[in-house]
């Protein structure tokens, strides 16, 4: 891989895709259920809430699996995308492009979903019943915390994602 500015730029072009599809995903989860995510809310939200709905836990493993899917499908189909401009991608960049993927959505995730919108704006989606102005509401901390369990997190999938990409590589030679 000798073509450095078309890995980055295509990484966040994909990175951007990835960050769209999850969102969205993210929102049609909410709405059908608001408390599906709820074991990602701080301690105190979570305490005063308690545990999640029957309907919630009932559709939960269908959008992890989505949001899964997604998060290795998509940053694999980028791959196979730039290979057809930059040809062969040898697994150290396409860990690098991995990575680049879905920090950018971690990124993401905590800048907007999680201090702006969670932390600063509250919208009503994002607010479970009974819990409305308490303090985990405007925890940064405990985002920035989850935002560096985020960080391990990429690391390991970008490793997955890359061998995963030798596979397909492999296999479409």
């Amino acid at each position: 891989m000798s073509n450095w500015p078309l890995l980055f730029t295509f990484a966040i072009i994909v990175g951007l895709v990835l960050t769209v599809v999850l969102v969205a995903m993210m929102l049609i989860s909410g709405t059908i259920a608001p408390d599906m995510w709820v074991g990602n809310y701080p301690p105190d939200i979570k305490e005063k809430f308690g545990p999640m709905s029957p309907r919630a836990a009932r559709l939960r493993p269908f959008f992890a699996i989505f949001l899964f899917g997604a998060f290795i499908a998509i940053p694999l189909i980028g791959l196979l995308v730039l290979r057809t401009r930059a040809g062969q991608i040898p697994y150290l960049p396409a860990v690098l492009f991995s990575f680049i993927v879905v920090l950018l959505f971690n990124v993401f995730d905590l800048l907007v979903l999680d201090w702006l919108f969670f932390c600063t704006i509250q919208p009503r989606l994002m607010v479970l019943p009974g819990t409305e102005g308490m303090a985990g509401y405007k925890d940064y901390r405990f985002h920035f915390i989850g935002f560096l369990k985020g960080l391990i997190f990429c690391t390991v999938g970008s490793l997955i994602i890359a061998l995963l990409w030798l596979g397909v590589q492999y296999l479409a030679a």
